[in-house]
């Protein structure tokens, strides 16, 4: 059994509370001067400093087992448990082979269960390829708890292939009433598609024509396909950058859709004017946007619209896959997983633009109920697991990207000042990180957590 004091868990800054976990959270009290606990066989004092349910990443790319020259799952679980974070969920299409099918699963697993140092879950997927659909096929895939189905509108992988608007609609009429989740990378591939072919091979290289190649357009269209096809149909949309794909989506919410939606802290933080320094280490699909977009995106974060935020951690090899000067063949993806937690307390709770209640529905509580795990994850509820990210939210840092743990050392934070800093992150009443003296549990100690039944 163990006791960490003082720990600040609520937005009443004179109350702080003392909790006993061993594996599970056995009790939450306001802190005394004195205690009582028998049979406590380690007190942690936090002095003050904050603490919340274990944080949930709920977009990452691993890249594991396929493609580990970009990263792997032992590397990216370390990654994020620097950054505070106890529970990942991993995509399926970044992987060889994808998670399409349980033979897949049961192969990624056969190589990731052995490398995680935190808790995991997994999405599914769906693929061009895999049409015409299969109900019972898709149907034992959810039934070993993965958590949904990824599908994109635009990809660039050989392995994992776009659907098209009526594939999509012909998926909801199949699914129509159930409570699988459909997760939608949503750009239009025809509009990127005609517009890359009307630019020069020149106009290609540049910086600039990126963004005019992936416009607003592009995820304006995709997402009104996808939404006007919904029936009786659980949707997520990804990384969402843009204020009039936002608003569509909060729209279709209003109506009664069962609609979820994410962003990432780079479309919080960054424009398309920061292209112009920061080159690859910002390019992801779809693209940062503009100052509408940035500050439409942040005020919806603040008025609690967006379900939660994630980082679509997607790392490489800086020098050989960002460095180019043919931008059009720099890598989509950025490391992330590792920074977000400090950036949101940085820059939204050091500041007082949103309180640690709404932050820790964005940062856990959302998506461990929106993906099925909730209460076990996501909450500090008495008989939960003991997962904790202890915040250090008066200990400034300067973002060094070559301190990334994972295997992209690159950041388009690099440089910039945090105000806040992870001091431990804790998973099932075992501390993983610890800010002096780093990882303290093995490989492998990360589990699986499937997804509960509703």
């Amino acid at each position: 059994m163990k006791l960490i004091r003082n720990a600040q868990i609520n937005d009443d800054y004179n109350q702080l509370f003392d909790i006993l976990y061993d594996e599970k959270i056995r009790d939450i009290s306001p802190a005394k001067p004195s205690f009582d606990y028998k049979n406590v066989d380690r007190i942690i004092d936090i002095e003050g400093k904050v603490l919340v349910p274990g944080c949930i990443d709920a977009h990452v790319h691993f890249n594991d087992p396929g493609f580990t020259n970009h990263d792997d799952f032992y590397l990216g679980t370390k990654s994020a448990a620097y950054g505070g974070i106890t529970t990942v969920i991993d995509m399926p299409c970044t992987s060889i082979p994808a998670v399409t099918n349980i033979p897949n699963l049961q192969q990624k697993l056969s190589v990731i269960e052995s490398k995680a140092l935190i808790d995991f879950a997994l999405w599914g997927g769906i693929r061009q390829n895999d049409f015409p659909i299969k109900f019972h096929k898709i149907e034992e895939l959810w039934n070993k708890g993965i958590v949904g189905f990824k599908l994109y509108t635009i990809s660039g992988m050989e392995s994992y292939k776009a659907v098209s608007y009526q594939e999509i609609e012909e998926m909801f009429r199949l699914f129509d009433g159930t409570k699988l989740l459909f997760a939608f990378h949503a750009e239009d591939s025809t509009i990127i598609e005609n517009l890359e072919k009307s630019f020069t091979k020149e106009d290609l290289y540049k910086i600039e024509t990126y963004v005019k190649s992936r416009p607003i357009l592009s995820e304006v269209k995709a997402v009104t396909e996808i939404t006007k096809r919904i029936k009786n149909n659980k949707v997520h949309f990804v990384h969402i950058s843009s204020k009039k794909t936002g608003e569509i989506i909060l729209s279709q919410i209003k109506d009664g859709k069962d609609i979820s939606w994410e962003t990432c802290p780079h479309y919080l933080q960054f424009t398309a004017d920061d292209f112009t320094h920061l080159r690859g280490k910002l390019k992801t699909a779809p693209p940062v946007k503009f100052q509408e977009d940035k500050k439409f995106l942040r005020s919806s974060l603040i008025k609690q619209k967006i379900d939660f935020i994630t980082t679509d951690h997607a790392g490489s090899d800086f020098e050989t896959e960002k460095r180019m000067s043919d931008f059009s063949q720099v890598y989509n993806g950025i490391p992330g997983t590792q920074f977000m937690i400090p950036y949101l307390f940085t820059e939204f709770y050091n500041t007082g633009k949103m309180s640690l209640s709404d932050l820790i529905k964005v940062t856990s509580e959302n998506a461990a109920k929106r993906y099925g795990f909730f209460p076990q994850k996501g909450s500090l509820g008495i008989g939960t697991d003991a997962d904790f990210t202890i915040i250090d939210t008066k200990k400034p840092f300067i973002v060094d990207e070559t301190e990334l743990q994972c295997k992209g050392k690159y950041s388009p934070f690099h440089g910039m000042l945090f105000s806040a800093s992870i001091s431990k992150t804790i998973v099932r009443g075992e501390i993983v990180f610890d800010v002096n003296k780093g990882i303290l549990v093995r490989k492998g100690f990360g589990q699986w957590i499937r997804r509960n039944e509703e």
